[in-house]
């Protein structure tokens, strides 16, 4: 039986940084999909997400946690409130990857971690999106800029998750739907070629190579 993919993140994350017992600020929390899994474990969350309708739906499926409409890039808060800053598959979505981690660092107290949680290039999941949105020079900027932007990197995690559809037809309806596309059969068509004999399993796995960087906000 294949695990649940927010499950194996979160032991991830709780296995290279320890969430439990933290304060902890996820920067891009989207609709709370991840913060479910660990929100019950921390002492205090708080999701940020520039997405009114996403906020919306996060509140409902975390009815405990307190969420707000921001970017990472403005962050609304005090400097060292935080043990740990999390950004949950945001990071590439920001425009200045490296202010979005000073301001990071600045919400964390001294000697605290901030955690990058990003999709790999590599990724089935990410080659399957790529038919409807290429980030791949976003996630190498990312990958990129890490080693460079002053933080110390305690550890990077490199692990396999798996999404699992009904069949082709689902497929379809998931990336269609995510991606607010009309109807569109050359892109169909992509998404089968991408698949090739894959086309035909039922049920369809594909596997989603996410990659966890720990760094550490030095004490000055």
């Amino acid at each position: 039986m294949i695990q649940d993919r927010k499950q194996k993140t979160y032991q991830v994350m709780e296995k290279e940084a320890g969430l439990a017992g933290k304060n902890v600020l996820e920067i891009g929390c989207g609709n709370g999909r991840l913060t479910a899994m660990y929100a019950a474990s921390a002492a205090t969350v708080i999701g940020i997400e520039p997405g009114v309708s996403s906020i919306r739906q996060a509140a409902t499926n975390v009815p405990n946690v307190s969420f707000l409409c921001g970017t990472g890039l403005e962050l609304p808060f005090n400097d060292n409130v935080f043990d740990i800053a999390l950004f949950s598959l945001s990071l590439h979505h920001h425009p200045d990857y490296q202010r979005a981690l000073d301001e990071a660092v600045r919400v964390v107290q001294k000697d605290g971690l901030v955690l990058v949680l990003e999709p790999t290039v590599q990724s089935q999941i990410q080659r399957l999106c790529k038919v409807f949105e290429d980030e791949d020079s976003r996630l190498c900027g990312v990958r990129d800029v890490l080693p460079q932007c002053g933080l110390e990197i305690v550890s990077e995690s490199l692990f396999d998750t798996y999404w699992e559809f009904d069949d082709f037809d689902d497929v379809k309806r998931y990336a269609f739907s995510y991606y607010n596309h009309p109807p569109d059969t050359s892109k169909e068509q992509e998404l089968a070629l991408f698949l090739g004999s894959r086309k035909h399993q039922a049920p369809l796995l594909l596997s989603d190579t996410l990659c966890l960087t720990t760094l550490r906000a030095q004490a000055s």
